[in-house]
């Protein structure tokens, strides 16, 4: 979409102003109304005017949008070569709601400007297409082992990465909060970043649905994003076995918990499932022990931990 076009639209949307939706704070099961969609705008929610609440002013009055952002979103696009119908679909994806301070800015549909609402929405289009797939592409798997493999496939760490091949990182819009994070290595900066990183692709997901419709959503997933989810799940550079080891338990509704301490530089780390005490090391880097406890566990579970058995 041209610079020209997106100035009309301002102007226009800027004339509206008073338009603006009434925003409720609490929601009950009574709220909801009882009038069906189309099948047609479930399908292809671009036909249906109601939901579209978000307008170019909202960038330009509230987000302070970086010099060349446009630009960058036109080189993703051009990347993958996909083109968005409504640029502004793309505009919402990749900005954190984190860019807004929604609670000094009256009517203003900030969950729908940013990106929680796509994300929440790219996230069941993401599992339910994974979930084809590997339904499909293995008829002997039952369907625990089948979750483990969606788990194994789109989980916060595999999508961060998957973010970064599709360049989606220095195109995100966060708040200064976050933005710190990129520069940190603590614990919390690292985790901030990757779950940052991989709502965007669940973002991006629903925002293909939202321009597109469902039929095309679900081929960008199959093509430009699981084979990539793909191989960095299956190379085993990128396994992490701290998230395997959470991802095989919490299944089973078991709760994960790794104590640690320090005494000057050595690291004293103890796992516990379920409150139950079942390893402890100790080490110069916490990160390293974690993913060595981890490993451990994973290799012995059935024999020496069968408390903790996942099968």
């Amino acid at each position: 979409m041209s610079t020209l076009v997106i100035t009309v639209r301002l102007a226009a949307e800027k004339a509206n102003a008073n338009d603006a939706p009434q925003l409720k704070k609490n929601v009950s099961v009574h709220d909801m109304h009882k009038i069906p969609l189309a099948t047609s705008q479930i399908l292809a929610p671009a036909s249906n005017p109601s939901w579209q609440l978000m307008k170019h002013s909202h960038f330009e009055q509230y987000a302070s949008l970086p010099g060349g952002w446009y630009d960058m979103l036109e080189g993703l696009q051009k990347q993958w070569d996909w083109t968005f119908e409504e640029i502004i679909h793309l505009q919402c994806a990749l900005t954190h709601f984190s860019r807004f301070r929604s609670n000094t800015i009256p009517q203003f549909p900030s969950s729908r400007v940013a990106n929680r609402s796509l994300e929440w929405l790219g996230d069941s289009i993401l599992n339910t297409c994974v979930a084809i797939y590997l339904f499909q592409s293995y008829p002997l798997m039952q369907e625990g082992q089948l979750t483990q493999l969606r788990s194994a496939l789109i989980n916060n760490s595999i999508l961060s990465l998957v973010s970064t091949q599709l360049g989606l990182p220095p195109a995100i819009l966060t708040g200064s909060r976050a933005a710190q994070s990129e520069t940190e290595e603590s614990d919390a900066a690292i985790s901030m970043r990757q779950t940052i990183y991989a709502s965007a692709v669940e973002s991006l997901i629903g925002a293909v649905f939202l321009d597109q419709g469902m039929s095309r959503a679900m081929e960008f997933v199959n093509t430009r994003v699981l084979p990539l989810a793909i191989d960095l799940a299956t190379n085993s550079r990128n396994w992490d076995p701290v998230s395997e080891l959470q991802r095989r338990l919490t299944t089973k509704k078991r709760t994960v918990r790794y104590d640690r301490t320090k005494d000057e530089l050595v690291h004293d780390v103890t796992l516990y499932v379920d409150e139950k005490f079942i390893m402890r090391d100790t080490g110069a880097n916490y990160k390293d022990i974690q993913r060595s406890i981890a490993h451990h566990v994973l290799d012995t579970l059935e024999k020496t931990h069968p408390e903790i058995k996942y099968d």
